[in-house]
């Protein structure tokens, strides 16, 4: 009888079937090899079928099953990780992994390290260089977050809310199991990764493995622009659902945490409306400065910066010029004076009425 693993990962399929094996080779060649791998077809209509099942026939690892009809990505994400912890009770790991990407070989023995050394931390990810769809990588700087610095619950929600990154990237780390039933999974909203992780900061710390060791392979277009439509099935959406993100999560973050009783942290009401607030206005200010609005009140103030300079120029220059020139009229003017003296002077003595007067010296 095969022994329960300690860590299961979560393989969500739709559509990749030209990309699965590129991922499926990855992961089956990790040099920590104590995992299972659960892959959850939400309906493919391409060749992910056979591709995934050729690997279910060559791995005992792999375990496969099929959605009879599309269900969406909050649903399957949900449903893979709920049957990772049906079928694994005492699995102490889960990991959300991607069909279309590649990892490190030391990905998976790297992120159980960090996370065995440390009984606080929650969620272990790495740095992640991101790849283009024909696997060259994009020169883009990594998103650097972690919250092992910080040990009080209060101070860690702050800086999470000020300089929180990457929740896209810390979402697919390796995550303690007990920590992600208590953060609900993955639930019902817009951006469900952030929320998913600002439940996780409440809970523990954040570790970052300083190393590269996920490769992310760019979609056509940005997952946010895409989950209008691809998170939940229209008639399975809520009705706020098309809220701004940010109240999305704090509605839930109150109901779950502040409303329930008894309440799950050592929180009072007015502490989590001040939390709450602060994560509203950091996540919202975040949102609009990628706006086209923001970028076009950029423009805006840039242009005004800009012109601001132009007159600040011209007017140095014209102060310059006018202080210059009132010096050289000056100077004009009383060149003039003199020669006009000196020419009446001297008309004067040619006529002869200078020295009228004067007593003739002995």
């Amino acid at each position: 009888m095969t022994p329960e693993p300690r860590v299961v990962l979560g393989m969500t399929l739709y559509n990749n079937a030209e990309q699965l094996p590129h991922a499926m080779e990855s992961l089956l060649a990790q040099t920590c090899s104590g995992f299972r791998l659960l892959l959850l077809d939400d309906a493919s209509t391409d060749a992910t079928e056979e591709t995934a099942r050729r690997y279910v026939a060559r791995d005992r690892r792999v375990r496969y099953a099929r959605h009879a009809t599309r269900r969406a990505m909050i649903d399957t994400w949900r449903e893979v990780a709920e049957t990772a912890m049906r079928d694994c009770p005492s699995a102490e790991y889960f990991a959300w992994v991607s069909d279309h990407d590649v990892w490190h070989p030391q990905w998976l023995e790297r992120l159980l390290a960090d996370l065995d050394s440390d009984p606080g931390a929650v969620l272990a990810y790495p740095i992640t260089r991101r790849l283009m769809q024909d696997g060259e990588e994009i020169d883009k700087g990594p998103r650097l977050f972690e919250t092992t610095a910080f040990r009080d619950l209060q101070t860690r929600w702050r800086y999470f809310c000020r300089e929180g990154v990457g929740a896209g990237d810390m979402v697919y780390g390796l995550i303690r199991m007990e920590a992600l039933r208590r953060a609900g999974i993955f639930r019902p909203v817009l951006r469900p990764d952030r929320l998913l992780v600002a439940e996780l900061t409440l809970q523990g710390r954040i570790r970052q493995v300083p190393d590269v060791l996920w490769f992310r392979r760019q979609s056509a277009a940005a997952s946010v622009e895409r989950q209008g439509t691809t998170l939940l099935l229209p008639e399975d959406a809520p009705g706020w659902f098309f809220w701004p993100p940010w109240l999305q999560h704090s509605l839930v973050l109150w109901r779950e945490y502040a409303a329930r009783e008894p309440r799950p942290l050592p929180l009072t009401r007015r502490q989590w409306v001040g939390m709450l607030l602060r994560y509203q206005l950091t996540y919202g200010w975040r949102h609009f400065r990628k706006t086209n609005a923001s970028h076009a009140l950029g423009r805006s103030i840039s242009r005004i910066v800009w012109l601001k300079k132009l007159t600040k120029h011209y007017y140095h220059h014209g102060v310059y010029n006018l202080l210059v020139g009132a010096r050289a009229a000056r100077g004009r003017v009383r060149r003039w004076i003199r020669r006009g003296i000196y020419e009446v002077l001297m008309l004067t003595h040619r006529l002869g009425l200078r020295g009228r007067g004067e007593t003739p010296q002995p």
